[in-house]
């Protein structure tokens, strides 16, 4: 019989290799399970277990569900795509693209979908910060775009342990997106914590060509060679294969994303998905005019919620122009071609090492 694996395992093939994504999974399943031996180390930007703990005998969750020693199946969904806006003018002056993703999970929480919505926030110095938001003003508060790592999907037992909630909405990346996935599939047939598979109801994603190292894209890439005062920034945006930063009204920097490609984590390099395939809704700037967001509907569940906002107001929506949906499908394919040429390049780099040590 197959000894079972466990974090030690995970450690070593997963995020000492660099494939790991950050997404939290592991460590939101050790706190559902009531163990908490797990935790995220921001600054090293990896999960770790936590000083004088051992994994328990037969446990090995964290490792089984993560999706990077197997990705989660997709099942045969919708592809439904609008360019979308909000008309809530509040959000819409708050928030970047249109403000859907947050008109969105405004809708969610005012129609009883979810109780609360995880998402991300600034916490400082744009240091992200996962938080748990019950009202429109903390959904505001986690609006626009963040580049570098949050670990979303410790958000989960946040909100089912500490809120007591029953139902939620949550915002990620799309590796965040099968994180969830994974440990869904892996959670719903064993041990199912916390009755944690029937309580994240909607998961909305965003398009991502990937995120990088706050260490370095904000500190050594901004601070020490760009000249810019963090905490002077305003707002991160990312268009049209530019990077852009803005204090106000004022743009700092614009500058080709291939200039910040040295910064993106390890784990983003061997990432295939742009669009969030594992998500109810996928929202990204792709495709869709300035002011505006591209909105992809995946699921049954997704098309209720998309069509009852629609319908009550919250949001205006007409099917994307050809044009813009070709761009987002050459993005999508573009992405995945370039993870699968860095996995063949890192497994060649793993048998020369190999090689080498036996010589």
């Amino acid at each position: 019989m197959e000894e079972k694996k466990g974090f030690g395992d995970l450690n070593r093939e997963v995020i000492e290799t660099g494939k790991c994504t950050l997404c939290g999974g592991c460590v939101a399943t050790c706190s559902l399970l009531d163990y908490g031996y797990l935790s995220i180390d921001l600054t090293k930007e990896r999960p770790e277990m936590r000083e004088s703990h051992i994994c328990p005998p037969n446990c090995g969750y964290c490792y089984y569900q993560c999706p990077r020693v197997e990705e989660p199946e997709l099942m045969e969904g919708l592809e439904e795509i609008y360019e979308v806006v909000s008309k809530d003018e509040e959000l819409k002056n708050a928030c970047q693209d249109g403000g859907v993703v947050t008109t969105l999970l405004a809708y969610a929480l005012a129609d009883a979908v979810a109780e609360g919505c995880i998402t991300v926030v600034d916490s400082g110095d744009w240091k992200p910060e996962v938080q748990v938001a019950m009202d429109k003003a903390s959904l505001i508060k986690g609006a626009g775009s963040k580049y570098t790592p949050a670990a979303t999907l410790t958000g989960i037992p946040v909100a089912i342990m500490n809120y007591g909630l029953w139902s939620v909405a949550m915002v990620g990346t799309p590796c965040q997106m099968a994180g969830y996935e994974k440990m869904l599939v892996v959670g719903r047939a064993s041990h199912n914590a916390h009755n944690f598979s029937s309580t994240l109801r909607l998961r909305i994603g965003l398009f991502c060509q990937g995120v990088y190292s706050y260490e370095k894209l904000m500190n050594e890439f901004l601070e020490r060679k760009c000249g810019i005062n963090i905490s002077e920034i305003t707002k991160l945006d990312i268009r049209d294969d530019l990077f852009h930063v803005y204090s106000g009204e004022k743009e700092l920097l614009s500058v080709a994303i291939n200039e910040i490609e040295g910064y993106k984590r390890e784990g983003c390099k061997i990432c295939k998905d742009f669009s969030g395939l594992f998500s109810d809704i996928s929202v990204g700037n792709v495709g869709s005019p300035a002011g505006t967001s591209t909105v992809i509907v995946r699921t049954d569940f997704g098309k209720e919620v998309f069509e009852y906002a629609l319908e009550r107001g919250f949001i205006e929506a007409k099917p994307i122009d050809k044009s813009g949906a070709d761009l987002i499908h050459q993005l999508i394919k573009e992405k995945k071609e370039a993870a699968e040429k860095e996995m063949k390049k890192k497994q060649v780099e793993k048998g020369s090492v190999k090689v080498s040590a036996e010589s």
